[in-house]
């Protein structure tokens, strides 16, 4: 379980520094860089996880706007 949590960890940590820019990528233009960045590798982890990378999407831009913690129980 802790291997999962920490793949789910590595995610949002990869999305947030894509997202992190003046400007905010969409999602399926960051689906895009991380299908081109781990498409090849042996373990792609969860990068390539439809829900896991929409979840850390809508983290990453959620902290980008209001520069406060995402709370994932709240909403």
């Amino acid at each position: 379980m802790a291997k999962v949590k920490q793949a789910i960890v590595d995610v949002e940590e990869e999305v947030m520094s894509i997202v992190q820019g003046t400007t905010t990528p969409s999602l399926p233009d960051v689906q895009t860089i991380l299908f081109k960045k781990y498409f090849m590798k042996d373990d792609t982890g969860y990068f390539l996880n439809e829900d896991v990378v929409i979840k850390a999407y809508n983290k990453a831009v959620y902290e980008k706007e209001n520069e406060e913690e995402y709370d994932e129980h709240r909403y």
